[in-house]
């Protein structure tokens, strides 16, 4: 049996019917005539509505019990139902038609608002209607939306305000520039020049060339004089120079390259930039390092302790002494992380890769103890990725490491010792 979804029901307001699906008594419902909104009880169903009304019209049809007494206020039993009669307890009383059963009996017909009500009474007071709990919005809700609304139309008027009263700038007129804001001035400390003389570049071509020409005269030349010439100082190293170049020696020698090589180190201690040339001989294809110095008249010559220590490779040869005393060496340094060292000396040692020929082989390391007033110097005086050319007095260091390693004692021209 399937559930009615809808119902007829009866406003008490306007005595409309309409059809309405809410089912809950506790429900608002809303008369689609008058808008009346009301609890759904308050509403009176098609149905009790017809059977209120049929109920009423049988009692009111229904005749009187015969003696049983008339009540007063109705009339007197009716002889002649198309007479006319004057009570006689009322003399003097106007005349009243006799009414007939059918017209004793007539109600006013009921209106449907009035259908469940009782016979003759009179309809209820209309109860105030009160809004449900959870149909119930804050009061504060329509300020807050009216506030809200003030701000909005306030804040465009004011915009359009603006845009109204702009000044607007004539054509060809500029638009007046804003007031010139001051700006407190910073005084700057002017940058501190350095008071170190500026060491100007050496000429390399120039360098080159007189390089070549000193050289091919060492070789060439064929008396001792001659060859000490090439030489600054050459009368003090003349033994060597014999040792090496001269017509007694057991070997002659011969000139075969001599090339710049690429970079300029810089003179430890001094910083003076030097430039370096390769010169291979015969007797070593590998090269050795030429440098030219000036003498006391002016001209440059060769530097011989230089070129005489990489060509004959004295510093290797010292290395493999057992027990060589400390020697001073012309030597190309350059600063290194010391990874060639365990990990534990690292920190002991403040390390450089030293260089005694125009190529990386042999390779062996410097290492000066950090808290020492040497060590302190080269760290202040060394840049990172930058070489030297100095003269240091090493003696060998027996330390676990993977190149021969030289325990530096002085440096020369180091004012801490």
């Amino acid at each position: 049996m399937s559930v009615p979804t809808t119902a007829s029901l009866i406003c008490p307001a306007c005595g409309q019917a309409f059809l309405s699906m809410q089912q809950s008594m506790e429900g608002m419902v809303q008369c689609p005539h008058c808008a009346h909104n009301a609890l759904r009880g308050y509403f009176g169903t098609q149905a009790q509505v017809a059977g209120v009304t049929l109920v009423r019209r049988r009692v009111s049809q229904t005749p009187p019990l015969q003696g049983t007494s008339a009540p007063a206020s109705e009339a007197p039993p009716l002889q002649d139902a198309h007479a006319f009669s004057q009570p006689t307890s009322w003399p003097g009383a106007q005349p009243q038609p006799v009414q007939t059963p059918a017209a004793s009996m007539a109600r006013p017909v009921l209106q449907p608002s009035q259908a469940l009500l009782p016979t003759g009474a009179p309809p209820p007071p209309q109860e105030p209607f009160v809004t449900p709990p959870h149909l119930r919005t804050s009061p504060w809700r329509n300020a807050f939306i009216m506030l809200a609304f003030t701000v909005v139309c306030g804040g465009a008027l004011w915009l359009w305000r603006d845009s109204i009263h702009a000044p607007a700038v004539k054509p060809g007129h500029a638009a007046p520039l804003p007031a010139k804001v001051e700006v407190e001035k910073i005084q700057v400390a002017a940058p501190v020049k350095s008071t170190a003389p500026v060491v100007p570049l050496p000429d390399m071509a120039a360098a080159l060339a007189e390089a070549k020409a000193l050289a091919t005269e060492l070789f060439a030349a064929e008396t001792p004089e001659r060859r000490a010439a090439c030489i600054l100082d050459g009368e003090k190293y003349s033994a060597e120079i014999e040792e090496l170049l001269g017509t007694a020696a057991a070997q002659k020698n011969e000139l075969r390259l001599l090339a710049p090589i690429s970079g300029l180190p810089l003179t430890l201690p001094g910083g003076k930039p030097v430039p370096l040339f390769k010169l291979a001989t015969s007797r070593n294809t590998k090269g050795a390092l030429v440098r030219l110095e000036p003498g006391a008249d002016g001209r440059r010559r060769i530097f011989w302790p230089l070129f005489y220590e990489t060509h004959e490779a004295k510093l290797s040869a010292f290395v493999k002494q057992a027990d060589a005393a400390p020697a001073w060496f012309y030597v190309g340094v350059r600063p290194s992380h010391g990874m060639d060292l365990a990990a534990d000396l690292r920190t002991k040692y403040l390390t450089f890769d030293v260089q005694i020929s125009p190529v990386s082989d042999p390779h062996f390391v410097a290492c000066i103890e950090r808290d020492t007033p040497l060590g302190r110097f080269l760290d202040r005086e060394t840049e990172w990725g930058t070489s030297y050319l100095a003269r240091l007095l090493v003696r060998k260091l027996d330390i676990q490491a993977e190149a021969p390693c030289l325990l530096v004692i002085d440096c020369e021209g180091s004012p801490e010792r």
